[in-house]
């Protein structure tokens, strides 16, 4: 017998199967990272279309092979604005390449990835970056809180630069730093990071910065990310950011 499933998600990835089909990596609220095949997706016009970052109340049908597929879907919203700007789309191939090699599926990462989503029409793309990388990592639990060292556990001094360890994959203070000062963070960007972590994504767009330092930041927390991050990443290996 087939099993019917209908909740939120959102497509966050789109691979042409045959002809006319594609298999969808979706990001669903009541089942998870999940992979689900729309028939006749390039063939027929009255066909139930989900392109890649659509977000909408999904319909689904598991058949007796285990295999689910796209039987319907009430559409919240496409995200079209991601095809026509390059970093843009490169950072939200940068989030959901992170949400299906980390595999977590829990309610506070659907709402973090969507929100990063949804925040890249309105803001630059290097701001979204940096405050999803943050607050992935850390509800993840794998990274600190920007305030202690999370290897000895001493506070931070208000001017104090800290380092990496690529032994934890965390920032950590001079004497844990296992990179010989090689990838370091100044007080006023790890202050930045802290602030960031202390709000909500949506929040911490508000916050201000030159560009500049933003841009910084933005190159620390991809180069941290792929020190830090337990899965490879093929879109820090061959984006459109340089990480050295």
């Amino acid at each position: 017998m087939e099993r019917d499933s209908k909740g939120l998600a959102i497509v966050v990835k789109s691979e042409r199967i045959r002809e006319n089909d594609r298999m969808l990596t979706l990001f669903s609220l009541p089942l998870g990272i999940i992979k689900a095949i729309s028939y006749g997706a390039r063939k027929s016009i009255k066909c139930v279309r989900a392109p890649l970052y659509t977000e909408g109340v999904f319909s689904l049908s598991l058949s007796r092979g285990g295999n689910w597929s796209l039987k319907d879907i009430d559409v919240i919203s496409t995200h079209g604005y991601l095809l026509e700007d390059l970093e843009k789309n490169m950072a939200a191939v940068l989030f959901s390449e992170m949400i299906i090699s980390g595999k977590d599926a829990t309610a506070e990462l659907y709402t973090l990835y969507t929100s990063a989503i949804d925040l890249l029409e309105f803001y630059d793309s290097e701001s979204v970056v940096i405050s999803f990388i943050a607050h992935y990592m850390r509800l993840s639990g794998l990274s600190g809180d920007y305030q202690s060292c999370p290897v000895c556990s001493r506070s931070y001094g208000d001017d104090e630069i800290i380092g990496f360890s690529d032994v934890e994959g965390v920032a950590v203070c001079s004497e844990c730093d296992t990179m010989s000062g090689s990838l370091i963070l100044p007080p006023n960007a790890r202050r930045f990071i802290a602030r960031t972590l202390s709000l909500g994504i949506k929040d911490s767009m508000e916050l201000r910065i030159s560009a500049e330092q933003r841009h910084r930041i933005f190159r620390y927390m991809l180069r941290s990310l792929s020190l830090s991050f337990p899965g490879r990443l093929e879109s820090l290996e061959h984006g459109i950011w340089e990480l050295q």
